[in-house]
């Protein structure tokens, strides 16, 4: 499949999904990550779910990382570098909304990228082999350019990954895990 297709296919599967179901499926996600090894690490981003196109509902990520008293950041467009800051959280954080329709820190520190251990990752798709496929632009492979080459990318999906997607680059970077309501699939 390639890249456009898999888009469509997913931003059309996930249209179908009614509230009560996004939110169940958003919880089982949740319950699976805490089977993950990653809670012992201190340095967290995560994305604010965008509900207008269904995205998993990461908020109740946020809430196990203020219960750790992990370090939290949010992402936010850099639209001249067409790369991603990093901001940190915290209760005084004011968020605004870009062109995209994306909530985003209104932070002025940009937080060492270098210093991230966990980035949970925004995708409509995947392969079994770890191609996550994002809404096009890039930003994150851009961004995952700047990080730490251990940090771990994990991927939130509604859906199962597609065998394979056919149309991927040398720019584009591989996840570590996908997390969905049944499974976590390492890469």
């Amino acid at each position: 499949m390639k890249k456009n297709q898999a888009r469509k296919k997913y931003k059309d599967l996930r249209d179908k999904l009614n509230d009560l179901e996004l939110k169940k499926l958003s919880n089982q996600i949740y319950q699976q990550s805490l089977g993950l090894k990653i809670w012992n690490k201190n340095i967290f981003m995560i994305y604010k779910s965008i509900k207008h196109k269904r995205e998993v509902d990461t908020s109740r990520f946020l809430e196990i990382l203020n219960l750790k008293s992990k370090k939290t950041l949010y992402p936010k467009i850099n639209f001249q570098t067409k790369v991603i800051d990093a901001f940190l959280f915290s209760e005084q954080t004011k968020f605004q909304i870009n062109k995209y329709g994306i909530e985003e820190p209104s932070e002025k520190v940009i937080f060492n990228p270098k210093l991230i251990e966990v980035v949970f990752t925004p995708l409509l798709s995947y392969d079994i082999e770890g191609n996550r496929v994002g809404y096009g632009a890039g930003f994150y492979d851009n961004f995952f350019k700047k990080c730490n080459p251990k940090i771990l990318k994990i991927g939130l999906s509604f859906f199962e990954p597609e065998i394979r997607i056919e149309d991927t680059n040398p720019n584009d970077v591989k996840l570590d895990f996908c997390i969905t309501p049944n499974k976590i699939f390492s890469f």
